[in-house]
Order: structure tokens, then C-alpha cells, then sequence
């Protein structure tokens, strides 16, 4: 972990530093995002012979960027991840913080309440390494959000399931 320490807090000064580039014109509530998922986590086995799974919850805070792209969305997010146990005895489980950044592409010409999404990120927990998934969502209301995704982390692959509230 200590030789990737200066790309963490690069990712870690990531949302501070669009928090502070927003607050300088005010930081505007309605590009504030806040979620919840239920993931189904798995593991390859490190002993060989098959895989390991376990269910998992994340919460996570998000705020939109500035874009000038017609009917893309990018924001970054914040959270934190936890794992049942994948197996009896101690440090079973997976847990911690995370950042990334979401790319959303509205697809209008299927659904105007469907998109798409991308993202690329950072687990600085016990699963520490680069993220990326792709999944799609579609808009319940204007201020409700439903997700589908598949993560790929350094040592397990997440399906997920997400709400999230548009402010």
C-alpha cells in the first residue's frame, strides 16, 4: 500500500478539489447525488477449485460535474462498501472506501428515461486497487434513479443493484 500512496491521495484530493472548484460560483444542490446498492460479491478462490460469494451493501455520496457533451453526464462519487463473509474465521469479508469517477450516456432513442454507464475508480479498502464496471440505469422520476452494474475490483467482481436520489 505504501508504494501506491501518492496515487491514493491524488484520488482521495479528487472530490475535495471539484468540491472546491464548485464552491467558488456556490455549490449547487441539484448536482447532488446520494445512493445505496445491494451487491452480490465473488472472489476467485485462492485455494483453487471454484469461487467464494457473499452479499454486500455500499452508500454513496455523488455530485455532477461541469460538461459540455449533449446527453452525458459525469460525476464523481464517494462511498463506502461492505461484504458479508465470504468464509468462517477472520478477515472474511471486504470492506472500505472507494472514488470514481461515472460517465452517463442518455439513450434516447431506446428509452428517454434509459442510459448507460462507465466507471473508473479507486477501492482504497481491503479489495485496494483500480475499479472499472459498466451497467446501464433508468430514471423512475426526475429525482429518482435505478442502476444495474458489473465492477470488476482488483480480487472480486461485483453485480449491483443501486438507488440514487437527484437533488
Amino acid at each position: 500500500m505504501k508504494k501506491n500512496l501518492p496515487l491514493v491521495l491524488a484520488f482521495c484530493a479528487l472530490p475535495t478539489a471539484v468540491l472546491a472548484e464548485n464552491t467558488a460560483p456556490g455549490f449547487q444542490i441539484e448536482r447532488l447525488q446520494l445512493g445505496g446498492s445491494l451487491s452480490h460479491n465473488v472472489v476467485d478462490s485462492p485455494f483453487g477449485g471454484g469461487n467464494v460469494d457473499a452479499m454486500g451493501v455500499s452508500i454513496f455520496a455523488g455530485y455532477e460535474l461541469d460538461n459540455d457533451i449533449d446527453q452525458v453526464k459525469t460525476t464523481v462519487e464517494i462511498g463506502y462498501s461492505q461484504t458479508d463473509d465470504f468464509f468462517k474465521g477472520p478477515h472474511s469479508e471486504i470492506s472500505g472506501l472507494w472514488v470514481a469517477g461515472v460517465v452517463e450516456k442518455q439513450l434516447p432513442e431506446i428509452n428517454p428515461n434509459l442510459f448507460a454507464l462507465a466507471r473508473l475508480g479507486l477501492d482504497l479498502g481491503d479489495d485496494d486497487g483500480i475499479l472499472l464496471g459498466a451497467g446501464a440505469g433508468f430514471h423512475l422520476t426526475p429525482k429518482l434513479d435505478i442502476r444495474g452494474e458489473y465492477i470488476n475490483k482488483d480480487a472480486s467482481s461485483v453485480y449491483q443493484a443501486s438507488f440514487v436520489l437527484n437533488f
